[in-house]
């Protein structure tokens, strides 16, 4: 799943996202598979809870605490977490 880290990982930051805001990787997936450009208001203001939650939740997953330098490591979550979304959508699509 993830090309910085373990899939074990990004369940755990998924899982860290969902006991914060029950539903938020399913409101990940449904904004990541509907957008529109230029974002409606609608649009602004999920990208901005979802983007919230990850500034708040991400700094206090285990190995990001852990890591060398927190912030690369947040970072690269993020880009995982990416990953995840939309490979969920994917296989969602596919039917799998």
């Amino acid at each position: 799943m993830g090309t910085f880290y373990t899939d074990e990982q990004i369940k755990e930051a998924i899982a860290a996202l969902e006991s914060h805001t029950p539903g938020i990787w399913e409101r990940m997936k449904k904004r990541a598979s509907m957008w529109t450009d230029p974002h409606n208001e609608e649009q602004e203001i999920e990208l901005t809870a979802i983007v919230r939650v990850m500034t708040i939740v991400l700094p206090k997953v285990s190995f990001v605490v852990q890591a060398q330098d927190p912030s690369k490591a947040e970072t690269l979550l993020t880009l995982d977490l990416g990953d995840a979304v939309r490979a969920a959508i994917a296989s969602a699509k596919d039917g799998s």
